[in-house]
């Protein structure tokens, strides 16, 4: 199982590289935007919110 987990990763380094990357972006991207406009359904998720914000 292991040897076979390697081997996809071995055979598609670059394209998971690419993927992580355009998450990244995208997720980036849609801070900014949530930031910027005060978006506040983009600065509800999870992610995006300050540490502490929901607790009570």
């Amino acid at each position: 199982m292991l040897s076979q987990i390697k081997d996809f990763y071995s055979q598609n380094k670059s394209e998971l590289g690419l993927v992580l990357l355009m998450v990244y972006v995208c997720l980036l991207g849609l801070g900014t935007i949530g930031e910027v406009w005060k978006v506040e359904w983009i600065l509800d998720i999870p992610l995006f919110r300050p540490p502490g914000k929901y607790i009570n």
